[in-house]
């Protein structure tokens, strides 16, 4: 309130001064405007005026002329000076009167915040009496709970007493049930040991007949390899090379009995060149009987009744 009051004080004497300031510079303009100046009439012979030095006459009113813009120009600064002056003394009045005006929110803000602290304090306070209010009564309960917790604790030792009694006697029962599990079981765990050790055995004697098996064809193999070589050699050694290109190679078919007799030969890849085919199978029929082994278990097992064979001679 008292804020409000200075205010409206401050704002009425700055208005008032400033409508003074310019009412006294319009006095002071209309003071200063220049009269008229009366001049005398005076008679002048006729003669004399025309006799005055024209050049005279235009210097004197040349001076006169900027005498009267001097003075304009003295004048209007003076009056643009009064109207800045004017202007600044109602700028710094507004701006009093914005200060003044930030200055009241400002109060009104820190009274709302004061009045707002106070609320908060009085709702803190409020708060406090409520939980000292639920702190006794908790007290209270946990009392009561307390009370109750040795009355059924004193019960349940009581249950757990006996309840240790009827453990006791299920786990003899358990234990004794247990004992003859477990003595069912070492037995079925006997049983599937030697299982057990009859299969690991029986895979290790499938293991040795594999390893044999492939130590066997390995052997078998490069038997196969040495009697292709031996029987290329035979059939080389009857064949006619005379008149034919070198590089020349063909793919006979050869049928044999044990012993290594040759029932029948043909062309099975031909070389291109028909007499050089012809003379091949010719070769081979001269070779028979072509060297295989003379055991008819290796001749069947090496599987020699029908073989290919690559026929190249060299040169």
């Amino acid at each position: 309130m008292r804020i409000g009051w200075f205010t409206t004080l401050s704002s009425g004497v700055l208005s008032l001064i400033l409508h003074i300031v310019i009412g006294a510079l319009l006095i002071i303009s209309f003071d200063f405007t220049p009269k008229p100046k009366t001049q005398t009439r005076k008679d002048v012979n006729v003669v004399e005026a025309v006799a005055v030095d024209k050049k005279q006459v235009e210097l004197e009113l040349a001076r006169i002329k900027k005498l009267e813009e001097d003075k304009h120009k003295k004048e209007k600064k003076r009056l643009d000076d009064l109207e800045k002056k004017a202007k600044d003394l109602e700028n710094k009045r507004k701006a009093e009167e914005e200060k003044l005006a930030d200055t009241k929110k400002k109060k009104i803000a820190e009274e709302k915040k004061r009045k707002e602290e106070q609320a908060r304090v009085t709702k803190l306070e409020k708060e406090k009496n409520e939980l000292e209010k639920k702190r006794k009564l908790e007290e209270k309960k946990i009392k009561a709970a307390e009370e109750k917790a040795e009355k059924l604790k004193a019960e349940e030792e009581a249950r757990k007493k006996r309840e240790e009694e009827a453990k006791k006697a299920e786990e003899e029962i358990k234990r004794k049930e247990a004992e003859a599990a477990r003595l069912k079981a070492d037995e079925e765990q006997k049983k599937k040991d030697a299982a057990e050790k009859k299969r690991l055995e029986d895979e290790l004697a499938a293991d040795l007949a594999a390893e044999e098996a492939a130590e066997q064809a390995s052997r078998d193999q490069a038997l196969i390899s040495s009697i292709a070589s031996r029987i290329k050699r035979s059939i080389e050694s009857k064949f006619n090379k005379v008149g034919l290109a070198a590089g020349l190679e063909c793919v006979l078919h050869v049928r044999l009995i044990p012993g290594g007799e040759v029932i029948d030969v043909s062309i099975a890849k031909s070389s291109g060149n028909d007499i050089f085919d012809r003379r091949a199978v010719n070769a081979t029929q001269k070779a028979s009987p072509l060297p295989v082994p003379d055991d008819v278990a290796t001749f069947e097992r090496l599987k020699l009744r029908e073989i290919n064979l690559t026929f190249k001679p060299a040169n």
